[in-house]
């Protein structure tokens, strides 16, 4: 990359992270999280990198588990993270380029400049792809953290293995991934234009990857869960990735994991083969970039024409899916009952309606699957350790248990996903907002349909865990209006915080977001989550224990409905 490229683009990088900075802060309360946010970046990762270079204190060592124990268990949880990270990051990558990496302003001042339209697609991918990497890991790490996996427990416990600057490993690994999977996109981007297209091959190749070793590995867990020896779950899961088989099919991401643990269990041959495997592929890449060359010009307008039609979409999603859906919607064959089509509600219940008929009319299938897989979580979750289980032991109170911690998960990541949606739906609010309905019942009605589809399927999963356990019916149907109430407080947290970062393309907002994310969910469910599952566990009256978990989770809900009443009503698209 030359200079003048180098300098033009650093230029427009930094522009736009200067004037996301601003937007950021001319907002009083997305100032106010902005601020605690770097406060708790700088100080956390400040505070850990000063902790990993001084002296470090003495390790107690338990009686109840070794060191090698504790990084065994906490190894099968990092493997796992990594692979979801890798399955559902780098595999979509083959299926659609990165629309982000090029805009509508590039193709009109940078692409008809003399640079070379290689050095420019370098360039790019080195400065924007890999400063958008940035927050990804930073996310990542967050999570990783604070999702349980035992850093800082075991960090008590088992003696350094590596100096401190090993930690380093892991970032650096990760960037690689990330830059990989980066330029295969752009180059089977290019090979697609070029009437080379091996997309297809490809994405074959990752998801056999993907379910081969998944199954692999969940295949071994069950059978050393039905081995005589007792193995708790976690280190049921570091044996079964340590597994040969399964330890080679999943090299590709166990680099990423040792590297985590770097620091205690020192570098290990899989982060060498990692590095290797995604530094080839990076290689690889690159080559294929340099030999179509002269089609990266039409890549780069074809991602920004997308990029624009996507933002078209998330202005006005209601047209979109009209203009998309409507050559085919008379040749689907599943098609809205006509007695739904004669029904017009009335009121802010209109709203909900018109959001149900466009989810079902663009992809009613889709739907009914997200809806049945939903309602197989609970199921296959209770029917693995039923099967599993020892004939012997009572296992009435693990399947419960397991049901509703399965149906928290699901309601969890429905939650999480539905951030996107609410940021479209608040595109819309220049045309909706002068109706004369009360921002209380918007901000109501708005949350209600992914709430929709939830409870639909644990109706659905109520039923089907009827058939095999019909003594406990009345439970598995409480179980899911418990569910379907803290879904309700999830999705209004959910919106909050689309409303406080309604931009999910500006850098700050972004970075806000992912880091709030998970700590507003968590904050918000944890009172109805924690008094359902402890009545569950401890055997508590159910209707005393449903009550309890419905009334908690309204009482929030309606909190939470009340401070997005007063958002919305000062809410302008122009933020």
């Amino acid at each position: 990359m030359t200079r003048a490229v180098a300098r033009v683009l650093v230029y427009l990088t930094v522009r736009v992270v200067v004037n996301s900075i601003r937007r950021a802060f001319a907002n009083p309360l997305r100032a106010v999280l902005t601020t605690m946010v770097m406060v708790f970046v700088l100080c956390g990762w400040g505070g850990a990198l000063f902790a990993s270079l001084s002296e470090s204190p003495a390790r107690n060592q338990p009686d109840l588990l070794q060191p090698q124990q504790l990084l065994l268990r906490t190894m099968g949880l990092v493997v796992m993270i990594h692979w979801f990270y890798v399955a559902f990051t780098v595999v979509p990558s083959v299926f659609r380029p990165p629309q982000i990496l090029v805009l509508e302003s590039d193709v009109h001042y940078l692409f008809t400049t003399p640079l070379k339209p290689l050095t420019l697609f370098r360039g790019m991918i080195l400065i924007r792809g890999l400063f958008g990497a940035l927050f990804f890991l930073l996310m990542l790490i967050l999570y990783m953290l604070m999702g349980g996996v035992g850093v800082r427990p075991r960090a008590m416990i088992v003696e350094p293995a590596a100096p401190a600057i090993a930690l380093l490993s892991y970032p650096i690994l990760y960037l690689l991934v990330f830059g990989a999977a980066l330029l295969w996109s752009i180059s089977m981007e290019a090979m697609e234009i070029a009437g080379r297209g091996v997309r297809r091959w490809a994405a074959r190749l990752l998801i056999g990857w993907a379910l081969l070793s998944f199954g692999l590995t969940a295949g071994y867990l069950v059978y050393l869960h039905r081995l005589p020896e007792e193995f708790t779950f976690l280190t049921a899961l570091g044996k079964a990735v340590d597994w040969l088989p399964a330890y080679l099919l999943l090299l590709p991401v166990r680099g990423l994991a040792d590297a985590t643990l770097v620091l205690y269990n020192g570098f290990t041959p899989a982060m060498g083969v990692g590095f290797a495997l995604w530094l080839t592929a990076a290689l690889l890449a690159n080559r294929t970039l340099v030999r179509y060359q002269g089609v990266l010009y039409e890549v780069g307008a074809s991602l920004a024409r997308k990029s624009a039609a996507a933002r078209a979409s998330q202005r006005d999603p209601l047209r979109t899916y009209l203009q998309r859906k409507a050559e085919i919607t008379a040749s689907k064959p599943l098609r809205t009952l006509r007695w739904l089509e004669r029904w017009t509600p009335r009121g802010a219940l209109a709203l909900l309606w018109r959001d149900l008929l466009i989810t079902w009319r663009a992809s009613g299938w889709g739907n009914i699957l997200m809806v049945g897989i939903m309602a197989a979580a609970p199921v296959g979750l209770m029917l693995l350790v039923h099967y599993t289980a020892s004939p012997e032991r009572d296992i009435r109170l693990a399947l419960k248990i397991a049901y509703a911690a399965a149906q928290s998960i699901t309601a969890f990541f429905i939650s999480f996903g539905a951030f996107y949606g609410f940021t479209d739906m608040l595109r819309r609010v220049e045309w909706q907002k002068p109706l004369p309905f009360s921002p209380r019942a918007v901000m109501v009605v708005e949350a209600l349909p992914s709430v929709v589809f939830f409870a639909l399927a644990q109706l659905t999963a109520a039923l089907v865990a009827s058939l095999w356990f019909p003594a406990e019916w009345l439970f598995w149907l409480s179980s899911g209006v418990a569910t379907t109430m803290w879904a309700i407080a999830l999705m209004m947290a959910m919106l909050a915080i689309a409303l406080i970062n309604p931009d999910p393309n500006d850098y700050a907002q972004r970075l806000l977001s992912g880091v709030l994310i998970v700590p507003a969910l968590l904050l918000t469910g944890a009172p109805g989550l924690g008094i359902w599952l402890l009545g569950v566990a401890l055997q508590w009256n159910l209707a005393l224990a449903l009550g309890l978990a419905c009334l908690t989770n309204l009482f929030v809900a309606l909190a939470l409905t009340a401070f997005n009443s007063a958002l919305y009503e000062k809410f302008s698209p122009i933020d």
